[in-house]
This record gives C-alpha cells, sequence and structure tokens, in this order.
C-alpha cells in the first residue's frame, strides 16, 4: 500500500507542475477542467459574501483567488508549494489585486502556526488539495481556531466513486483501474504535463469519509457532484470530441448532481461545511 505523501514530496511535485500548470489546466489547455472550475466558482461566489477575508489552501497558479478578489473578497492564499503560491502572487499582481491577495507557502496540515489579527470569514480549498493531505484532523482543529464561528468551510475533493472513469475502464477491459479509487489508504496519482512520470499519493473521498476527518470541529450541511456525466479531465480529448453530446448532457447534471446518491459521485465532489458555534 502506498505510504502517505511527505510535505516535501508534495512541495517538490507541485514546483515542479507549477510552471506548465496553465497549459495543462487551464481554461485554454483543458475544457473539462474549466467547467468544473466555473460550477466551483458558481458556489464559492455565493457562499462568501463580498468584503469576506477568506483562507484559501492549496491555491495553486490562483484562479480562485483572482476570480474571487475582482469580486470584492480579500485572500490569504496558502500552498505547499513555494512555485505554485509564487504563481498566484504575480497572477495578482497583473490584475491590479495585490492589496486584495496575499500568498504564504505553508502546508495545510501546518496551519495551525498562523496568528491572524481577526478569524477569517470563510475558508475553501479547490480540486484536491485535501486528497494529498496526510494529517486532516490536524487541519481541521486548525480551521476551528482560525475561522469565525458559524464560517463556511467549502472543499472539492477527488471522489471515490466516478462513474464515467468506470465505465470508461470496464468498456476498455481494464478492470483494475476501472476500480482503483475504491481500495482503502493512499494510491498513487499522476501528474500530466511535467515532460515526465511523476505522481502523489493521494485518498480518495465519500462525503461521509471527509466528515468523519473533520468532526468534530465541523458540519457537513452538502455536497455536489463535480463531473458526474462529463469526462474527468484526463479524458479532455474525449470531451472535445464530443462536446456536443456532453453539453446536451449538461442539465442532466446539473439536475442529479445535489440529490442521492448522485451527489456522492463524479469526478470530484463538493462539499460545504459549517463551523461549529
Amino acid at each position: 500500500m502506498t505510504h502517505p505523501p511527505s510535505y516535501r514530496q508534495l512541495e517538490h511535485a507541485f514546483d515542479h507542475l507549477a510552471p506548465v500548470y496553465e497549459t495543462v489546466y487551464g481554461p485554454h489547455g483543458n475544457r473539462v477542467m474549466a467547467g468544473l472550475r466555473q460550477k466551483n466558482l458558481a458556489v464559492l461566489e455565493a457562499e462568501f459574501p463580498p468584503g469576506a477575508r477568506l483562507l484559501e489552501i492549496g491555491c495553486g497558479v490562483g484562479e480562485e483567488a483572482v476570480y474571487l478578489a475582482r469580486r470584492g473578497r480579500v485572500i490569504l492564499a496558502t500552498d505547499v508549494s513555494p512555485a505554485m503560491v509564487g504563481c498566484t502572487v504575480r497572477r495578482a499582481a497583473r490584475a491590479g489585486l495585490s492589496h486584495r491577495i496575499t500568498g504564504l507557502a505553508i502546508p495545510a496540515g501546518q496551519l495551525d502556526a498562523l496568528r491572524p489579527r481577526l478569524p477569517f470569514d470563510g475558508a475553501y480549498a479547490s480540486f484536491g488539495p485535501l486528497n494529498c493531505e496526510p494529517a486532516l484532523p490536524r487541519l481541521s482543529a486548525a480551521l476551528f481556531d482560525l475561522l469565525s464561528p458559524g464560517a463556511v468551510f467549502v472543499c472539492s475533493v477527488m471522489a471515490r466513486w466516478c462513474p464515467f472513469e468506470i465505465g470508461w475502464f470496464l468498456l476498455h477491459l481494464r478492470p483494475r483501474q476501472a476500480f482503483r479509487r475504491l481500495g482503502p489508504g493512499w494510491h498513487e496519482a499522476g501528474l500530466y504535463g511535467t515532460g515526465e512520470r511523476r505522481s502523489v499519493p493521494v485518498r480518495y473521498f465519500t462525503p461521509r469519509r471527509l466528515a468523519r476527518e473533520f468532526r468534530p470541529y465541523f458540519l457537513l450541511e452538502r455536497s455536489l457532484a463535480l463531473g458526474l456525466l462529463w469526462p474527468p479531465p484526463w479524458l479532455d480529448h474525449l470531451y472535445r470530441r464530443h462536446s456536443r453530446l456532453f453539453d446536451r448532457l449538461e442539465p442532466w447534471e446539473t439536475r442529479l448532481s445535489g440529490s442521492f446518491p448522485w451527489r456522492m459521485m463524479g469526478d470530484h465532489i463538493l462539499l460545504v461545511f459549517r463551523r461549529r458555534e
């Protein structure tokens, strides 16, 4: 079984990915990822009002931070990777938003080292940083101390049940890959676009499993499927080839994504937690 990652391992892997992240996963490089990000941003904008002071976990190259800052939020953008934080800070500067976005390289599991003058109004972690985090209970306790009572924490994580991925691999007679997310513990997940084979250990989550990691400090309010009927981002070429078909499925995805049992499935699931009073 794959062992939990070290922060040094994660830092090295994502530092290496940072220079090509926009090309591989940005809106022009990956249309599936762009669609998932649009839905994620809609939830973040709805949950966090203008003027909110937000803590971002796993900022990547700054798409979410810049989007929210342009709409009046103030963000402390953190990431285990100094290179990713550097991309975010430069992106904020190009957008004229340096007064609203501050970058800090720090692992999520060490956020208890922060001593903000005031508590944050909310926090978010988009597209998988929690899947790589080996110290979720410590993170949960840190967020409880860092957020104001009743504040919202929104995270999107790679799900255990991805119907499209299962069907795709079964169709291609690869049953081991079809059910690769379902085994317990840590798994190797590939990082694409770096020019060489790289991977990091990840855990895949159901809403119930992640809710256990954040008890007793947070209550899970709702979950939402992201990428239920669309291919996962690594099959972006399939989406581009059949984009009209997948676009016709979008109303069904919207209808099903918040209902049982579909809200527990998808390439990612989005979860809204609330800090206990």
